[in-house]
C-alpha cells in the first residue's frame, strides 16, 4: 500500500515561494539608506536597526519553517495513532478464546494490512529529503514492525509513545509560533523607530512579511486538511 507524498510536496513548493519572497523582502530592508540628512551617527544608528530587523526576520522565517515541518509531522502521527487504535481493536477481537483458525487468520491479515499503512505513512514523511518521524527530530517511530496481534500490551505502549510524541509535535509548535509573534513585534517597533530617521518608513516592509507568514501558515494548514490519500489509506482499513 503506498502513501501519496504530494501534499509534502506542495507544502514544501509554498515555503520556498514564501522564503523567495521574504528574502526579497530582506533586500529591501537593508538596502533602506534613504536617510534624512547627512550626520553620519545617524546613518550607523538607521544601519544597526535595519541589521537587527533583518535577524529577526531571518528568525521568522525558520520559525515559520519550523511550525510548517511539525504540521506536516502531526498529519501523519494522527494517521499513525488511528491505524493504533484499530490494531488494538483487532488484537482484543483475535484473543478471544472462541475463534477459529479461519477467523484468526482474517484478522491476522488485516492486522498486517494496517500495520503496512503505517509504516508506509512513518517511512513517507518527509522534510527536505529528511524523515521527519525519526530519532533525529526526536519523533522516533520505531517498534511498529514488532507489533504482533496477541501482544496487547506492546499495541497499548507503541499508542502511548504516540501519545507522547503528538504532545512533543504541539509544544514544538506552540514554541515557535510564540517565538515569530515576538519577532514581529519587536520588529514593528524597530521599523517605528528607523522610519523617523528614513524618508521611506519600514513598517510598510514588516507588516507585508508578516502578511506572507500568515498566508504560508493558512495555505500548510489546508494542505493538511487535504492530505486525502494518507488518511484515506487508514480510514479504509478502519471500515
Amino acid at each position: 500500500m503506498n502513501v501519496s507524498s504530494s501534499s509534502n510536496t506542495q507544502v514544501l513548493n509554498l515555503i520556498t515561494q514564501n522564503k523567495s519572497q521574504t528574502d526579497m523582502m530582506l533586500e529591501k530592508i537593508n538596502a533602506t539608506k534613504e536617510i534624512n540628512g547627512t550626520d553620519g551617527a545617524t546613518l550607523v544608528v538607521s544601519n544597526t536597526l535595519a541589521s537587527q530587523m533583518a535577524a529577526l526576520s531571518q528568525g521568522v522565517q525558520n520559525s515559520n519553517e519550523t511550525v510548517s515541518m511539525y504540521q506536516i509531522a502531526d498529519a501523519s502521527v494522527q494517521a499513525i495513532q488511528a491505524g493504533t487504535d484499530k490494531l488494538n481493536d483487532l488484537s482484543v477481537r483475535y484473543n478471544n478464546a472462541t475463534l477459529g483458525s479461519e477467523q484468526k487468520t482474517s484478522l491476522q491479515k488485516e492486522f498486517t494490512d494496517v500495520s503496512t499503512a503505517m509504516q508506509d505513512i512513518a517511512n513517507q514523511t518527509t522534510y527536505n529529503g529528511q524523515n521527519l518521524l525519526s530519532s533525529n527530530y526526536g519523533l522516533d517511530v520505531s517498534g511498529l514492525s514488532d507489533l504482533k496481534i496477541s501482544d496487547q500490551a506492546g499495541i497499548a505502549s507503541f499508542r502511548d509513545n504516540m501519545s507522547a510524541l503528538s504532545s512533543t509535535i504541539s509544544s514544538q509548535i506552540n514554541s515557535a509560533s510564540s517565538s515569530i509573534s515576538s519577532s514581529l513585534t519587536t520588529m514593528t517597533n524597530l521599523s517605528s523607530a528607523n522610519s523617523q530617521m528614513s524618508e521611506t518608513p519600514l513598517d510598510q516592509k514588516i507588516a507585508a512579511i508578516n502578511n506572507d507568514q500568515i498566508k504560508l501558515t493558512s495555505s500548510v494548514l489546508t494542505q493538511i486538511h487535504q492530505n486525502s490519500m494518507m488518511q484515506q489509506n487508514i480510514s479504509a482499513l478502519l471500515v
